[in-house]
Parts: structure tokens; C-alpha cells; sequence
């Protein structure tokens, strides 16, 4: 009996212990429905990005909710500008995306189309654009347009002009009339 009385004490004293330690979650901003809520909302959402004193990339949204907490801003409609030696080289559009505000890194998705100067074409899913390296990445299948060729294929490498393209598992198609 006593050993009985011995494990129920310490089985309700752990029990009170833990109890006592419940820690409370961080603050989160969402409404008493559970959804998540930004700290902020700004309309007419504009960032840049800067590489050694020149833009590199200007992201505009109809509407960007910053989520202070996690360090992101989700963005409607981005459109995204690509810079190369101060000329326009791209522009990328997507119905969503998010945008890291320490290092401006960007996910877009929903269908994803980017055009580069020479009207070069490619679309996709989802893609990421990562500023430090300048490259434009993705997973999901891709097409590729060019004034010459069409590029199917799973997953990319390349730089926002569209020059340097590495695809996986590709299939090219020359366009009629044209040659290597």
C-alpha cells in the first residue's frame, strides 16, 4: 500500500510540476478565428534591391502584408523588374508571392511567366529568385520559349536575362524555318 501511495504522490507531483511550467506561445497577431494577421499593410508594395551600387531588381505589388514576426511580406500580383548594367534585362509576373525582408529573396507561384528583353519566355509554377546569387530557381516543370526553340522540362538554374538556362530532364523542339 505504501509503495501504491508512494508512485500516486510522485505521478501527481510530476503532474503539478509540468503543469506549472506551461509556457505561454509567443505573441501572435491573429484574431480570435486563428488566422495569422500582418503587423502591417501597404498598398502600392515597392522594394528594391541593390548589388555594388546598382539596382538589381525592383518588386512592385498592389498590396504587401508584413508579417514583422516571421520577417516576410506575402504580395498580390508581383511584378518584378531585373536590372543588368542599369538596363531593364527582365520582368517577372505571378498571381502571389513572398518577398524575406533581411535578404529580399522572393517566391512567387500561381503561375509564374518572366520575359526577358529579347522576348525569350519562360513559365512556370513556382519559382525563386535569390538575390545574393542572382539566379532565378525552380523544381516544378518548366517552358521555355525562345524566338528559335521551346524548352520543356522538370526544374532551372538560371540568371534573370534568360541567357544562362540549365533544365532538367529537357526536351528542345526547333522551331520551323529554324537551325543550330
Amino acid at each position: 500500500m505504501s509503495l501504491r501511495r508512494t508512485a500516486l504522490g510522485i505521478l501527481l507531483g510530476a503532474m503539478m510540476g509540468l503543469s506549472g511550467c506551461e509556457q505561454t506561445p509567443p505573441e501572435t497577431h491573429a484574431d480570435t478565428s486563428g488566422v495569422r494577421k500582418p503587423t502591417q499593410i501597404l498598398k502600392d508594395f515597392e522594394m528594391n534591391d541593390v548589388k555594388d551600387g546598382s539596382k538589381t531588381m525592383t518588386l512592385i505589388s498592389i498590396e504587401g502584408r508584413i508579417y514583422e514576426d516571421q520577417n516576410v511580406a506575402d504580395v498580390d500580383k508581383p511584378l518584378i523588374h531585373f536590372f543588368k548594367l542599369g538596363k531593364e534585362s527582365s520582368r517577372l509576373k505571378a498571381p502571389e508571392g513572398r518577398v524575406k525582408m533581411d535578404t529580399h529573396e522572393v517566391e512567387t507561384w500561381g503561375g509564374v511567366t518572366v520575359v526577358s528583353a529579347d522576348s525569350t519566355t519562360l513559365t512556370t509554377e513556382r519559382l525563386r529568385y535569390e538575390p545574393k546569387t542572382q539566379e532565378i530557381t525552380s523544381t516544378n516543370t518548366v517552358h521555355l520559349e525562345k524566338p528559335d526553340s521551346i524548352t520543356d522540362g522538370i526544374g532551372l538554374v538560371t540568371d534573370p536575362d534568360l541567357k544562362k538556362v540549365k533544365i532538367g530532364h529537357e526536351k528542345v523542339t526547333m522551331k520551323k524555318g529554324k537551325h543550330l
